[in-house]
Parts: C-alpha cells; structure tokens; sequence
C-alpha cells in the first residue's frame, strides 16, 4: 500500500519514520518545512497539499493537533476529501470529538471510501518505538486492511466499535491522565508543604496503590523541572473539554473531569499553555510560594 502522512509533529514524524523503515512508500504533507526536509531525508516524499496526497496513495493518515485543522485539512479548498478515490482507506490519528469522527466517515462512505478513527497513545517515545496503542472505531473489513500499516506504528491495536468509538476511548483515556496528572500536581505540593522527601514517596507510590502512568511519566519530570513541551496544556485542556462535553450531550456531569479540567485551565490562563502537562503545578507552586530546588516559584 502507498501510505500518505500528514501531520508531521511532535508523533507524526516518528510514526512516519517507522513505516519508512517498515518499507512503505510513504508521501507526506505538513504545515512546517523542518519536518518535511527531514521525512524527505529519510526516503518519503513530499505532496502538493493533502488532495494531491491523497490522489497519490492508497491510505491516507492524519496526526493533527486540533479538531479545526482536522477538518481543514479533510474538508477545506484542496483537501483530502478532493483527491480521494473509492476504495480508499482513511484514518485520523488526532484526538477529536466522535461527532466530527462521524462528520469524515459519512463524507467518504459517500465517494465509497472507508474511514476509521484511530487516535493513538503512548507519546513520542511510543511513537519512536513503534509501540503506541492505537484505538479504531469504523468498519472492521477496513481496519483489517489497514492493518499492516497501523502494525509499523503501534503494538496494541483495538477495534472499539462504530464509527466516532475510538475518539470516544482516547477521549476518557485523555480525561483520567488529566486527572491524575492534577491530583499529581497537589500531592506534591502537599508533600513540599507537610516536608515529605519527595523521590522517597515517588518509590513509595510506585509500588503502592497510588501508582499510575500518569505518576511514572510526570513525576520526575516536575521533580527535574522539565516543563518543554511533549504533551501541552493546549492540548490536554482541548481534550478535557470535549470529553466534558462529550459527557453532557450524554445528560452527564463528571465533576472529577471537569474539577481537573479548572485546574488544567488554570495552569493555561498562568501562561503555561505551551508548556509540557507537567507544568500543572505551576499554578500551586505559584500560589503558595514554594522554593524547588533553590528557583523561586
């Protein structure tokens, strides 16, 4: 299969890397030149824009960090939708709400193309490593062939059902790592406040109830002070927000979320949006004027 990517950030270029060395012949299309020079190098090559990518391959995937630049990208002027054929596959890796998931697949199925939702997790590293989760929702018979593709990217790859059922999982996957990644960021600060040894607790609740991935990823980062971007407040908060909202289309309010989303909130309207989720706790550190590590907060 000819494979077209587009999207090449902080995930797509690492996914792009491990089709590349699968042996696929990959086309690629994205908004920044650095990437693209580097895909390039790497043996891909480059569309026009996403209908001229599209018209080019047999699968077309998309890795993008908003629900607008989805739809631009599927359905603006030389969008994929303009360069697609029957018989195609297309999958979204973004993580967007189930009801423009639906919006894409009821396009195609028009032009008889398949589309699947397939949002992934497991950050850059797992995209590095070719070992993300990827979570689909659509057609079966679809996902079947494109199976191959996905398996160059990932190591877990579960059908959950209908079209918008994966945006839905890594919705409510997105929603308890915001969670804890806020109740994270207030035990430590209760742990700096109360003069709990902080690496100390860390093997404490690593080996106890409270672990976690979210504890196993954020926890040092907070304790080395490294708040550069891997996965954004932006970013986290879009996803709460639509999980909430997700949530109350379904006459839900899930008060845990959206407690966690206030304080995701916080730490953007502080002026850590672009930094990495571990900046949460910057927000608290700020307020009740902690010292980490001799730097003033």
């Amino acid at each position: 299969m000819k494979v077209g990517f587009i999207g090449l950030g902080t995930m797509g270029l690492r996914m792009t890397t491990n089709l590349l060395k699968r042996g696929f012949e990959v086309y690629v299309y994205s908004r920044s030149r650095g990437p693209i020079e580097t895909a390039v190098s790497r043996g891909a090559m480059e569309a026009l824009n996403p209908a001229d990518l599209a018209a080019k391959t047999d699968i077309v995937l998309t890795c993008l960090p908003m629900p607008d630049t989805v739809e631009q990208v599927y359905f603006g002027e030389n969008g994929i939708m303009a360069g697609i054929r029957p018989g195609m596959i297309l999958a979204d890796h973004s993580t967007v709400g189930p009801d423009l998931s639906r919006k894409i697949d009821a396009e195609a199925r028009k032009k008889a193309v398949s589309f699947i939702d397939a949002p992934v997790s497991g950050g850059p590293s797992g995209a590095e490593a070719g070992t993300l989760t990827i979570m689909c929702g659509g057609d079966q018979e679809a996902l079947n062939r494109a199976l191959p593709v996905f398996q160059a990217m990932g190591q877990k790859i579960m059908h959950m059902g209908d079209s918008g059922s994966g945006s839905i999982t890594k919705l409510i996957n997105n929603m308890l790592f915001g969670a804890h990644t806020s109740v994270l960021a207030e035990a430590l600060v209760l742990a700096e406040k109360t003069g709990i040894h902080k690496e100390k607790m860390f093997s404490v609740l690593q080996s106890s109830t409270g672990n976690s991935a979210a504890l196993n990823w954020v926890f040092p980062l907070i304790i080395n002070r490294e708040f550069a971007p891997r996965f954004s407040i932006d970013l986290l908060l879009k996803d709460m927000r639509i999980a909430c909202e997700v949530a109350r289309n379904e006459g839900m309010v899930l008060r845990v979320a959206e407690t966690a989303r206030e304080a995701i909130a916080a730490a953007q309207q502080s002026g850590y949006g672009a930094s990495d989720v571990s900046a949460v706790i910057r927000p608290m550190e700020d307020k009740y004027r902690l010292i980490v590590k001799g730097e003033s907060v």
